[in-house]
Order: C-alpha cells, then sequence, then structure tokens
C-alpha cells in the first residue's frame, strides 16, 4: 500500500502544480482518500457509486 500512498502523493503535488481550481483539487483529494478506503474494504459497486456522487455534489456546492 505504500506505492499507492506514494503515487497519490505524486498525483496531488502533479495537481497543486497545474491545476487553479479549488474544487477540481478538492474533488481531487477525496477521490484519492476514498479510493485508498476502497482498497481497505469490500464495497458494493453501488456505495462506490453513490459515494462518488455525493462527494461531486458537495464539491460543488461547496460544502465541506
Amino acid at each position: 500500500m505504500k506505492e499507492g500512498s506514494e503515487f497519490n502523493k505524486l498525483i496531488l503535488e502533479t495537481i497543486d502544480e497545474h491545476c487553479d481550481d479549488r474544487k477540481v483539487k478538492r474533488l481531487i483529494r477525496e477521490s484519492l482518500r476514498y479510493e485508498l478506503d476502497i482498497w481497505n474494504r469490500h464495497i458494493r459497486s453501488s456505495e462506490i457509486e453513490d459515494e462518488y456522487e455525493q462527494m461531486v455534489n458537495d464539491v460543488l456546492k461547496g460544502r465541506n
């Protein structure tokens, strides 16, 4: 899992360097955290879809 963590760090650094949209950055950070969570648990596909939909809605509406 360490490689995944290092990979995520590289993704975040790249996004920080090349993206000015704070909503996009937030969505990517939350998605990466959730992806790590998915790797550590067995989650139904529908639950994953629902979680991503909620993440996008929260970011678009400015919720924390």
